[in-house]
């Protein structure tokens, strides 16, 4: 649809054909100017009006109507001005080649009639010619340059949006992750913890008080991870889980001693390491994920948690002591796996000697 910024850049270019031809025709040249000149140079101009929508058909009309002028003995305008415009109008729309052709056709013409005519050869063919093909060519490039920038901009635009949108969905994927690991663990606990408590009430009540305890904590840390999540969309700021800080191990230690918790005998080695952010949550993120699927699918009553340096690649390693079941490898795994191919490392999940391992290796000077 036609802007009201495009509607008055046609109808400056109309005025301006217009005038131009006007001004051409009543330069004393050739045939006789009057009137009725003006009024077809006018209307040649007026064609303008609806060159965007109509560029093929405004080209035709502006090919015949002069055509039409020179065959009523008018004052000559020349061959390229009166068409120029069309040209360029047909080629931004994109046809270039109903563009070229009508050029073709014009000049045709032009030098057939003006060599019947008696002419000198020289003179219309090497010296009006050429100029007229200039102009003409000119005319179709400017149509074709200002057609390619407007396809340039809208490819552009189209891949911004893509963009964004690429972006969006990233970002919903973290989000859906980070939710994922920090929430499916608390709940996780809990719910182990639960179970705890039901088995030991009536036998051993303390037990069960601690485990409820347990629960508590772990459903107060899940809320406490759901309302930030909530609060930072709410606010627009990044709602991905708050990095951690490996140097002093304590949001490890309090996974692995939640699996303690739980009941498992756990061997932990903990290297304090300094990381860049984006590796240190990843880490946590691999440790707790691995710790949570142990305590729901792994058969075995043991872990080893290690986090190492070594070469200058940070190794991560749990092991439990269980044939994992069915669920062991899902989609919190899989997020992991990109995680860590995103730092350039390298995630390994399966069956190991005696259990079940997840590993990673996670170069600390990236490329």
């Amino acid at each position: 649809m036609t802007t009201g910024r495009e509607k008055v850049a046609d109808a400056v270019v109309a005025v301006a054909v217009a005038a131009a031809l006007v001004v051409v025709a009543s330069a004393g040249q050739a045939g006789r100017a009057g009137p009725a000149a003006y009024v077809w140079a006018a209307a040649l101009g007026a064609l303008m009006f609806w060159r965007r929508r109509y560029a093929r058909t405004v080209l035709v009309l502006t090919v015949a109507g002069m055509f039409t002028y020179y065959a009523a003995g008018f004052a000559a305008i020349g061959v390229a001005v009166p068409v120029a415009a069309a040209l360029f109008a047909a080629a931004e729309a994109g046809h270039r080649r109903s563009a070229v052709a009508a050029a073709a056709v014009v000049l045709a013409v032009s030098v057939a009639f003006r060599l019947v005519d008696g002419q000198e050869f020289r003179y219309v063919v090497l010296y009006e010619a050429t100029g007229h093909v200039a102009l003409m060519a000119a005319a179709i490039a400017l149509g074709e340059l200002v057609s390619a920038r407007r396809r340039i901009a809208a490819l552009t635009e189209r891949q911004i949006a893509f963009e964004a949108g690429q972006r969006l969905a990233d970002h919903k994927q973290a989000l859906a992750r980070d939710l994922h690991d920090s929430i499916g663990h608390r709940l996780t606990v809990a719910a182990i913890h639960t179970n705890v408590a039901r088995e030991e009430v009536t036998r051993r009540p303390d037990a069960a008080a601690a485990a409820l305890d347990h629960v508590a904590d772990a459903v107060t840390h899940a809320l406490a991870d759901l309302r930030g999540t909530v609060r930072d969309l709410r606010s627009g700021a990044d709602p991905r889980g708050t990095v951690r800080d490996l140097r002093s191990g304590a949001d490890l230690s309090a996974v692995v001693d939640a699996a303690r918790a739980a009941g498992f005998e756990v061997r932990a080695r903990l290297e304090p390491v300094e990381l860049p952010s984006e590796v240190s949550a990843t880490v946590h993120r691999l440790v707790q994920e691995a710790v949570t699927n142990a305590l729901r699918h792994s058969s075995g009553r043991s872990l080893d948690v290690s986090v190492l340096r070594a070469d200058g690649t940070l190794r991560v390693s749990v092991t439990d002591d269980g044939s994992p079941g069915p669920a062991a490898f899902g989609t919190g795994l899989a997020g992991l796996g990109e995680r860590v191919g995103s730092l350039g490392g390298r995630f390994d999940a399966g069956p190991a000697p005696g259990g079940w391992r997840v590993a990673a290796s996670i170069p600390l000077a990236r490329p």
